[in-house]
């Protein structure tokens, strides 16, 4: 019985934490996608990668954490593509006719995946 509540807890302590992370995300898209069709407002262009940014690295130094329970080839698709994400909006900073399209793309996948 023991087992059991300690199992449930676990599990919504995860549901939540993918929750929280599903919100983050949303926020990213929200300001890629605004960022996209405000081509000319570079402030935002560059809030929407900082933070994008910013939320990427966490995700990569969690997933690289060896305290995360994540199965291996998960954490490693997930660390690739983190990766190309992190590539990307470093290009993003030299390079303004690159979008936000292909890093809003996989984020939104991302983002069902956790739902």
């Amino acid at each position: 019985m023991f087992m059991q509540a300690y199992e449930d807890v676990m599990e919504d302590e995860q549901d939540a934490l993918r929750s929280s992370e599903a919100q983050v995300i949303d926020r990213t898209i929200r300001l890629m996608q605004e960022s996209d069709q405000k081509p000319s407002d570079r402030m935002l262009r560059t809030r929407a990668i900082h933070l994008t940014s910013q939320v990427w690295s966490y995700f990569l130094n969690d997933l690289a954490s060896s305290e995360n329970a994540t199965p291996k080839e998960l954490k490693a698709s997930l660390i690739s593509i983190g990766i190309y994400i992190m590539k990307h909006l470093n290009a993003m900073r030299s390079e303004e006719s690159l979008g936000f399209g292909a890093v809003t793309e996989v984020s939104i996948n991302i983002r069902e995946g956790l739902k």
